[in-house]
């Protein structure tokens, strides 16, 4: 089986069979902005099939909602898998202030609103 045919594959599969039955992340930290990285050395410690799939995409910082649309899976359950990662230190995260996010966007939107 090769990661390329794993998002069609966790199509077929029930969200919470991989997540142990969890809904819900003990990271508040993971929010869908979280940027996801792979550590080279430690990919091996990947256990399942989407952990593999996860870290295939994760070679450069990647969101958290851009591995959820990869991977065809719900932003929650796809946080509970990198919380696994994270767990296992597979993975390192790259943390951003929502507050900077949320001004550098409004500055965006008012800046394109005085072009209009």
């Amino acid at each position: 089986m090769s990661v390329e045919e794993t998002p069609k594959q966790l199509g077929l599969i029930r969200p919470f069979i991989l997540t142990g039955g969890r809904t819900s992340t003990t990271r508040p930290e993971l929010r869908w902005e979280t940027l996801v990285e792979s550590l080279a050395d430690r990919a091996r410690l990947a256990k399942t099939t989407e952990q593999r799939s996860l870290l295939s995409q994760t070679d450069h910082p990647v969101s958290i909602a851009e591995l959820s649309a990869y991977l065809h899976l719900p932003t929650q359950v796809v946080a509970i898998l990198v919380g696994d990662l994270l767990d296992m230190g597979a993975i390192r995260i790259h943390q951003t202030d929502p507050v900077e996010i949320e001004l550098s966007a409004l500055t965006r939107m008012i800046q394109r609103v005085r072009a209009l």
